[in-house]
């Protein structure tokens, strides 16, 4: 990996370059260009990344259920159960605390998703999805690839106890940020704009892409900064 100084304002601070930071700026970038080239929607760009936040609740789910037992169960301060020992916990315990959090994860992550898809999708505010359009797909399994690209590369990278499965838990919500703020004051725009016959979907759509660019990159340092070294706070630079 590679250190490099800040590059822009828009990306300030130092940058981590590894290979699953390279195919992530990637997936971004041709996101980004077929938008420009096939005159998306707001609309349709906004659909592709609400699929990369469920597939990154896919993998966050995956690393719920992955933590390890023994150091889970320590951290709880009650040892994997040995056989005639008191004040342990079961394997199967470990085991059903990991799958009931990984379910209350799916349920909340699930149906914030949910409200983002109808407003989004179904409202039509944003424009509308043309789901047959290939390049929507295409660029959807480019995010697909790289998150289980970038899982594979640091899944076995430091303790999974306690603070790994907090930092799983909560560390999603933040890659919501940049689309929930172009939801709120984006259609305030558009709206505003609008009744002075101005089209403001272009302006709001390059918004868009760079808040959820520089958000992506740096939620994704900070996230497997955090799976390195799970006991120690993570400064969020984003």
């Amino acid at each position: 990996m590679v250190q490099i100084p800040g590059v822009s304002r828009i990306l300030p601070g130092e940058i981590t370059v590894t290979p699953p930071v390279i195919s992530l700026l990637f997936a971004n970038l041709v996101t980004i260009v077929l938008a420009i080239v096939q005159h998306w929607d707001l609309a349709t760009v906004m659909f592709i990344y609400w699929a990369q936040s469920i597939i990154i609740g896919i993998f966050t789910v995956i690393s719920l259920l992955g933590a390890d037992n023994a150091t889970l169960a320590a951290d709880l301060g009650k040892p994997i159960q040995e056989r005639g020992v008191s004040g342990t916990i079961s394997t199967r315990h470990v085991r059903a605390y990991k799958c009931g959090l990984a379910g209350f994860f799916t349920l909340h992550y699930g149906l914030f998703h949910w409200g983002y898809y109808a407003f989004i999708v179904e409202s039509g505010i944003f424009g509308s999805v043309n789901f047959s359009d290939p390049n929507i797909w295409f660029s959807c399994g480019l995010f697909f690839a790289n998150h289980l690209y970038s899982h594979i590369t640091y899944r076995h990278e430091g303790p999974k106890g306690a603070g790994y499965v907090n930092e799983q838990f909560f560390r999603p919500y933040q890659r919501i940020i940049p689309m929930h703020l172009t939801i709120i004051f984006g259609s305030i725009v558009v709206f505003a704009l609008q009744v002075f016959g101005i089209d403001a979907t272009m302006p709001v759509l390059v918004l868009f892409l760079l808040l959820k660019t520089r958000s992506d990159i740096f939620a994704h340092l900070a996230k497997h900064a955090q799976e390195e070294t799970p006991d120690e706070p993570v400064q969020y630079i984003g």
